[in-house]
């Protein structure tokens, strides 16, 4: 069956059970919104936040199930609501089928039998036109996430000089700084301001005006949405907010590219499960190699790397060691882009605020990015990859 692009809400499911769940849901092209307790939580939130799947387990409801998937279809009108369950009668299942649930599944069941589930009943929910369409339908623009397992290998550099380069190409692009505690983006860019991710997440909507205010407009064209100055607030950010952030400004510009922090948190592996491309970057010591191997082997179930990422080689070729193709044989892949080493020009624009493509830069500098922003676009191309939200 084909990926869905569809969001999911589980409610009375725990943290442990639904992280059991997430490489199914992922693989079939279903988000894990959020995790809710209470059935109350819901129905106090927008009917616009509503997910398109709603996975009920019997646990939350205050008695039988059946009234609260009315109150639930009452309030989400769209969304298809499986309930889940243990030790139901057949009469219970019976009379909460008959309120509106489209399916309802016994524990303990396989994380398969629930996607299955929620594929089946959200097809034919949506032939009778019961639900609305899926994210992919309507998701314009393309996620890119930059990330490496080992800090300083220039993530920083790659993701603001892609941003430049793909807006050099007439594209919309917006820049998002995810390394929220010591983010250099807008170091990078000689940008500052007031407002940060923080403005934008959580809400429903997205103003023109809020969107304006909030990203900063380079004088390339990129708008970039900084990091939190504030570092007590970076604890307070919900990876998932983040995710629904990032896909309802890929509703407004072309290229929504993130750079990461190193660290494989949970903001880290959420934002590369939503990209389109992960741009893995490397630069050829060998620890930095080794990193990149094990980060690929620890999250194969999860984010599937082989098939989506693209790797990058940064400062290479090295005036010292292996070759980029004795590299590329040890590391057992293919480089789809290598930046050489640059320091000086690089650093000398950085800290006279240039981008690589003004005219008082060695137009060397930029060549490469080009490249780069080329390969980006060309994979993107392509048949689509497997990506884990598909």
């Amino acid at each position: 069956m084909t990926s869905l692009g569809v969001d999911a809400e589980l409610i009375g499911t725990d943290r442990h059970a639904a992280e059991s769940l997430r490489s199914a849901f992922t693989a079939a092209g279903i988000r894990i919104m959020r995790t809710t307790t209470a059935v109350d939580e819901v129905l106090a939130r927008p009917q616009t936040s509503c997910a398109h799947v709603l996975v009920l387990d019997i646990s939350a409801c205050p008695g039988e199930p059946a009234p609260t998937v009315r109150q639930l279809l009452g309030h989400c009108q769209e969304s298809v609501i499986i309930v889940t369950g243990t030790d139901a009668s057949a009469n219970t299942i019976s009379k909460a089928v008959a309120a509106g649930a489209r399916g309802f599944l016994l524990h303990p069941y396989e994380p398969h039998d629930l996607v299955t589930t929620i594929q089946e009943a959200y097809e034919t929910a949506r032939s009778y036109g019961k639900v609305r369409a899926g994210r992919g339908t309507s998701r314009a623009g393309q996620v890119l996430s930059v990330y490496s397992p080992k800090g300083g290998v220039g993530c920083t550099t790659i993701a603001t000089n892609l941003a430049v380069a793909l807006a050099a190409r007439g594209s919309s692009v917006a820049l998002v700084d995810l390394s929220l505690q010591f983010g250099d983006v807008g170091s990078v860019l000689d940008l500052s301001s007031v407002n940060s991710i923080v403005e934008l997440l959580g809400h429903d909507q997205l103003p023109d005006d809020l969107v304006n205010e909030a990203l900063v407009l380079h004088s390339s064209g990129v708008r970039v949405l900084l990091a939190p100055t504030d570092l007590t607030v970076v604890e307070t950010i919900d990876p998932e907010d983040v995710v629904t952030l990032l896909e309802k400004l890929a509703g407004r510009f072309d290229y929504v590219v993130c750079d990461l922090w190193s660290s494989l948190e949970e903001l880290s592996m959420r934002v590369m499960e939503a990209a389109d491309r992960v741009l893995i970057v490397t630069t050829p010591e060998l620890p930095a190699l080794h990193s990149v191997q094990r980060i690929i082997t620890a999250t194969r179930d999860r984010l599937r790397l082989d098939e989506r990422a693209i790797f990058i080689g940064n400062r290479m070729p090295a005036r010292a060691g292996l070759s980029v193709a004795d590299i590329s044989r040890a590391f057992g892949r293919e480089f789809a882009a290598t930046i050489p080493s640059e320091g000086v020009g690089i650093t000398e624009a950085i800290n006279r605020g240039l981008t690589i493509f003004d005219s008082r830069v060695n137009p060397r500098i930029a060549k490469p990015y080009k490249h780069l922003a080329d390969v980006v676009v060309a994979s993107l191309q392509q048949a689509p990859a497997a990506t884990a939200r598909a």
